[in-house]
């Protein structure tokens, strides 16, 4: 993955807390795992306007925009399954924060759901020892089944 990838896909950060916010940064200066995402904007509930240069766009854009492939959801934990869901039948790959959702079965039917659309959802922390890993095993996926 040293190589300058074929192809790029745009990705949003969902939330601009501590976790968007590192993931906004991160995206800016990739690291050689995450170098296959162009950061398209992000998507906050607050008028941010623009965060180091990074534009907010409504969620309504972030769903319906084709340049928009992959959504990462930084938001509060109460809000994961449902963020989840709208970007899953947008028909996005999903990375989510820890953790995916409040219950166990909210869970399971969206794994089903991404199966169900063939998208990649992932779950993954902030934790640096945790961090490319899933940036990993989506861009897997992502060459695998959607090039």
């Amino acid at each position: 993955m040293n190589a300058e990838p074929e192809r790029k896909f745009g990705v949003v950060v969902v939330g601009v807390g501590r976790a968007g916010s590192v993931r906004i940064r991160d995206l800016r200066n990739p690291h050689a795992s995450s170098a296959f995402l162009n950061l398209i904007g992000f998507v906050s509930r607050r008028e941010l306007g623009n965060i180091d240069e990074v534009q907010q766009i409504s969620l309504e854009n972030a769903l319906s925009s084709p340049e928009v492939e992959v959504a990462y959801i930084c938001s509060e934990s109460s809000s994961h399954e449902d963020y989840i869901r709208q970007f899953l039948n947008a028909g996005k790959h999903v990375l989510v924060e820890y953790p995916m959702t409040l219950s166990w079965e909210a869970a399971q039917d969206l794994w089903k759901l991404a199966e169900q659309k063939g998208d990649v959802c992932s779950v993954w922390s902030t934790d640096s020892r945790l961090e490319f890993l899933p940036v990993r095993c989506l861009w897997c996926h992502l060459y695998a089944f959607k090039t």
